[in-house]
């Protein structure tokens, strides 16, 4: 079976949330061409400007994904445990990243580099299904982000934040959330004030 001392078993409920699973002999063969990584803090995954080497799926941990433009960092989204991170098409395409990635936290990662994912996609029946899931979560994720970012105030981005990835208000620095709602820290940092006088319902 695929799931050895857990590695897998994250990987295997995100298909199984998505409605479909793999047989033993295609889950052994999954693990076969899969590298099980620990990366510490503030590590670059994916760098701005050069080709995708590689594609994660993130068990544990904290990442960013960030632009820099015009010497200004700007976080453009934070994956917190059980996604995929990277993406298949520059992967498969070979052009430069137009953002970067980077570890906020120690974290525990799957990943396969291109040739992995060529061969997983020619000897796995669902490959198609999977592919499909990983870009349509991808693209739920950018309409969320650009809806969110026009509709909801700067303290409902951030109570919708709380409520999803509690672990990122709690363990990442406040730069990094600010960044990501697209406010100033000394704007935040009012923000959570607001936010903890709130009473619990």
């Amino acid at each position: 079976m695929i799931t050895q001392n857990g590695l897998y078993d994250k990987l295997l409920q995100f298909t199984k949330n998505r409605g479909f699973t793999f047989n033993d002999e295609e889950c052994n063969m999954v693990r076969s061409l899969t590298r099980h990584k620990k990366i510490k803090a503030h590590s670059i995954l994916m760098e701005q400007g050069k080709p995708v080497q590689k594609f994660y799926f993130l068990n544990s941990g904290i990442v960013r994904l960030f632009r820099l433009h015009n010497g200004v960092d700007y976080t453009l989204g934070i994956v917190s445990t059980n996604d995929f991170v990277s993406t298949l098409l520059y992967l498969a395409n070979g052009l430069p990243s137009s953002c970067a990635l980077e570890t906020l936290t120690e974290t525990e990662l799957l990943e396969w580099g291109k040739e992995e994912v060529t061969a997983i996609k020619s000897q796995l029946n669902r490959a198609q299904d999977l592919e499909m899931a990983i870009m349509d979560r991808l693209l739920s994720w950018l309409q969320d982000h650009q809806i969110d970012a026009v509709c909801l105030t700067a303290e409902e981005r951030y109570q919708k934040l709380m409520e999803q990835q509690p672990e990122v208000i709690r363990t990442i620095p406040l730069k990094y959330i600010a960044s990501y709602l697209g406010i100033h820290q000394d704007s935040l940092s009012r923000i959570r004030k607001v936010v903890s006088r709130k009473p619990s319902i």
